[in-house]
């Protein structure tokens, strides 16, 4: 009975989101996969895609620190298992909990590094002992540390645009993640990264532990990855945003603070 509830209640709100999005002018998504979904339902000619670049004065491997590592207790040698971003159930850290437990069964000596704040800090603390814990940072702080680990595992599948994954990419991090259309939409699997069904805890621990033991494949992914987030580039997104709001023009959309703000921006390239 609850099961058909259910069913009945989605079948409802799919109904609602597709006249909504029919009756706007023009829609921007996040990411290539929700992109050709949209134009699979005749909404081809108002769809575009709205990505996001990143700051490579911030993320970048020249920003890798020996001696940072050093202070934190790293040997030159160890294998430094990142997880990057806020530290709530939704980012997945159950998943990465799981696998750096599994991988420590099998034998590896690992002490993850933790980039991010939040209210599950102390749980996590708790579940995954002798665990090195920077809290929030930003700026090139943030971008030394990313840059300073060797493996990213993130398990989340809440992310629209994938920013942690685009981010560690341009750190020069090989990356683990979870394979969904936000991951997909940055990497391919086995080529610039390996994706993991959302919830397979070994999964994840089977996916770093082949990095782990093999360093050219982990250099090779790491530099793949590199390449690719080079064509994340923010003149490049706001150039989308911009022609985006043109096609809307007869709508006044040339007034949205989005609109002037990416215009602002390409102006300032020229």
């Amino acid at each position: 009975m609850l099961f058909r509830s259910l069913r009945r209640l989605k079948a409802g709100m799919e109904r609602y989101l597709d006249r909504f999005y029919r009756s706007c002018d023009h829609v921007l998504v996040p990411n290539t996969p929700i992109l050709t979904e949209f134009r699979e339902n005749d909404m081809a000619d108002r769809t575009s895609l709205w990505g996001r670049g990143v700051d490579r004065s911030i993320f970048h491997p020249s920003l890798r620190d020996a001696e940072w590592r050093s202070r934190l207790g790293y040997l030159p040698d160890d294998i430094v298992p990142l997880f990057f971003g806020r530290l709530v159930r939704e980012k997945g850290i159950d998943n990465f909990v799981a696998a750096i437990t599994e991988l420590r069964a099998r034998g590896h000596r690992l002490r993850p590094l933790i980039v991010g704040d939040g209210p599950h800090r102390r749980d996590l603390a708790e579940r995954l002992p002798n665990t090195t814990f920077v809290g929030h940072l930003s700026g090139t702080d943030l971008g030394r540390a990313v840059a300073s680990a060797d493996i990213v595992i993130n398990p989340s599948a809440t992310e629209a645009f994938g920013n942690v994954t685009l981010e560690c990419m341009a750190s020069g991090v090989a990356i683990v993640a979870a394979d969904m259309p936000s991951s997909r939409s940055l990497v391919t699997h086995n080529q610039s990264a390996l994706l993991v069904a959302r919830d397979s805890e070994a999964g994840y621990a089977d996916a770093a532990e082949r990095l782990i033991l093999d360093e050219n494949l982990r250099r090779s992914m790491a530099e793949k990855a590199l390449a690719a987030a080079a064509l994340h580039d923010w003149y490049g997104v706001c150039a989308d945003v911009v022609t985006a709001y043109q096609i809307g023009r007869a709508h006044a959309e040339l007034q949205s603070p989005m609109y002037l703000v990416c215009r602002l921006l390409l102006e300032k390239k020229k």
